[in-house]
């Protein structure tokens, strides 16, 4: 099993505690009425074979995921194991919260945006 959930109403996000907009987004989720399964990657680092699971969930690289701002050297270049590295020893370099259920994955820069995230049906809400 990998860190994504197979549950429907179980919501999994990988996140670092010691961000502001992480707290932020893992606080509206809290806030939600779904279950949650939190990872906070300042307190428990996730496997090489699990950052790799989650930019294929994403469709997206792992330089995709890393803040350049908050590392040395152009990201562009650097490997998927370099990426790896990165983010398992520096989980400031996140760029912004990552998001699961069984069939949507965000990264969440604006923590605001998680409530699309959790209320996808609120655009079919007769407005009249």
């Amino acid at each position: 099993m990998g860190v994504i959930s197979d549950d429907k109403k179980e919501i999994t996000i990988i996140y670092n505690t010691n961000d502001k907009k992480d707290k932020q987004t893992f606080g509206y989720l809290s806030a939600s009425e779904k279950s949650l399964s939190p990872i906070d990657i300042s307190n428990q680092k996730l496997t090489g074979t699990q950052w790799a699971e989650v930019s294929t969930r994403l469709n997206k690289s792992l330089n995709s995921l890393i803040n350049s701002e908050k590392i040395e050297g152009a990201i562009e270049s650097f490997s998927d194991d370099d990426c790896i590295k990165i983010l398992r020893e520096n989980p400031d370099a996140l760029n912004g919260a990552i998001v699961f259920t069984t069939d949507k994955a965000e990264q969440i820069k604006n923590p605001s945006k998680v409530l699309e995230f959790l209320d996808p049906d609120s655009a079919a809400i007769d407005k009249t």
